[in-house]
């Protein structure tokens, strides 16, 4: 096999560039006959914790790295001793997993490495942080080039008696796009889907003229709010197609260029990274003051708090079933664990954990609004996590601030204070 010859870096990147221009040549033609190679962008610990054992993790699902240099392995399935992808220490504090097996493997996968390891949690990208991307997409291309969004809102807490688990999987076709466009649509055929679809869902793409979206799309955001929870936006190449990144950090390549993908991966990590990091810093060290009732007492807690606040008031019967579906299920969409205190029937109180890293979380959560404070040591990804979240599943027009700073400001400033420049 052509993999165990591969000994080096240089092996491996020239490997990756030949194998993703077959596959674009494949895709122009609509004749795929193999996976496009993929991207799963991962987050660790802040700086503040030990650095993991990146080996231990894989062998929690059964894997092992096979060590290439510092920062690149082969990932190997030690029960059918098969190659499953490499992993690269891409950008500190974010490994990437890159594979060619076609998704309907390597989601599932990914998604119970993730599970498996309290070290490990995706990156998550909310629809308000694709509003910053999107802006970055209009200034690095012409207007006349074609540009891809796609959204997604599901009301599943307005569902009674369906549980729609595995929401982390990104199952998109691999080979035509108008068959990724019927899927994003929604058009599934059972029993279920039927069932859900009668509940306010909405899931399709829009593809125009960058400068036309631009101009279109916030009047279609005012008119109807589904339209702020982006899910997967296109960063057009520098050649041909463009690199997918969704909502859960997975990123399909769809260019003809590897080394094209691998510097929008870099790009995109670097602007997490830093808005991950002043996220952090203003949670965990700010002035301000935050009173909750905890455990039927009232303690005040330091650090700014992360206020999200819905366009929308929610129903009682909605935010019964949020808060049921959320703490009374191991595998929550929202990853946390807690015991709920009720204030009353529509306010909450939770003095809870963060499933990743398993560190403190504070929650207020109203039929209005949420308020968390993150102790010192609690992840930032949780509030991206959340965020993501809650525009998915709640609310998509939700407005979310952390402190007196708004939550989209976080990302452009960690472009501008760190000079982070597209390459």
């Amino acid at each position: 096999m052509i993999i165990n010859k591969l000994k080096t870096r240089e092996e491996v990147m020239s490997f990756l560039e030949g194998y993703v221009q077959e596959r674009k040549e494949e895709l122009d033609r609509r004749q795929l006959k193999s996976g496009l190679v993929k991207s799963y962008l991962l987050e660790t610990v802040p700086d503040s914790h030990r650095e993991p054992d990146l080996n231990l993790i894989f062998k929690n699902v059964n894997a092992r790295l096979d060590r290439i240099d510092d920062t690149f392995y082969k990932v190997w399935d030690n029960k059918s001793g098969r190659y499953r992808g490499f992993l690269e220490k891409l950008v500190p504090r974010h490994p990437v997993y890159y594979t060619n097996e076609e998704t309907k493997e390597s989601d599932p996968w990914v998604s119970n490495l993730v599970n498996q390891n309290s070290d490990l949690d995706r990156l998550w990208l909310s629809g308000r942080t694709f509003e910053q991307l999107w802006q970055k997409v209009v200034e690095i291309n012409p207007g006349q080039r074609f540009g891809r969004l796609a959204f997604e809102h599901q009301s599943i807490f307005e569902i009674d008696n369906i549980e729609i688990e595995d929401d982390e999987i990104t199952l998109e076709p691999e080979s035509l796009d108008i068959e990724e466009m019927k899927a994003l649509s929604g058009d599934i055929d059972n029993e279920k889907s039927e069932l859900y679809q009668e509940k306010r869902a909405s899931r399709f793409t829009m593809v125009d003229r960058i400068a036309v979206i631009q101009d279109r799309l916030p009047k279609l955001q005012e008119i109807y709010y589904p339209l702020y929870s982006i899910s997967q936006l296109r960063f057009p190449a520098v050649g041909k197609g463009g690199h997918d990144f969704y909502h859960n950090g997975k990123v399909t390549n769809r260019s003809d260029s590897f080394a094209d993908h691998r510097a929008h991966l870099v790009y995109v990590l670097k602007i997490y990274k830093g808005a991950t990091e002043d996220s952090e810093k203003t949670a965990w060290y700010s002035i301000e003051k935050t009173t909750l009732q905890i455990k039927g007492e009232f303690k005040t807690l330091h650090g700014a708090p992360v206020v999200m606040q819905f366009k929308e008031k929610l129903s009682a019967e909605t935010f019964e079933k949020w808060i049921t579906s959320t703490f009374q299920r191991k595998r929550n969409k929202f990853r946390l664990w807690g015991n709920p205190i009720s204030l009353g029937t529509k306010k909450v109180h939770v003095y809870g954990v963060d499933r990743h890293l398993w560190q403190p979380i504070f929650l207020e959560l109203t039929d209005r609004h949420i308020i968390a404070i993150l102790p010192k040591g609690t992840c930032g990804n949780t509030i991206h996590r959340l965020v993501t979240n809650v525009q998915r599943y709640i609310d998509p027009a939700v407005d979310v601030w952390i402190g007196n700073v708004n939550y989209k400001q976080i990302f452009s400033q960690a472009i501008e204070k760190r000079k982070i420049k597209y390459e």
